[in-house]
């Protein structure tokens, strides 16, 4: 072969390479603003789970303190019932 053919045939190939090369940047360009758009919807929702879990996090905790004040005032108003029954009884 001789130099003039080689030349163009390396210059086709690198063509070649450098229209795939774009074509993969191209690609990968898109499919980076799709992993960002993902991203940010994501942490929404994550935010979203968070901000859930946080308010039944403070309701469970409220029912558990009204729990053990019950508890706690359970001997009381089971006294107080028993001597209304005496009252009614007598």
């Amino acid at each position: 072969m001789d130099e003039d053919t080689e030349i163009g045939h390396l210059k086709r190939r690198l063509t070649d390479l450098e229209g795939a090369v774009k074509v993969l940047t191209g690609q990968l360009g898109n499919r980076h603003l799709e992993l960002v758009g993902l991203v940010e919807t994501t942490t929404k929702g994550l935010e979203l789970v968070s901000a859930t879990m946080d308010r039944f996090t403070g309701r469970l905790d409220l029912m558990n303190t009204q729990i053990w004040s019950l508890r706690d005032d359970m001997p009381v108003l089971m006294a107080d019932a028993l001597a209304m029954t005496r009252k009614r009884l007598d």
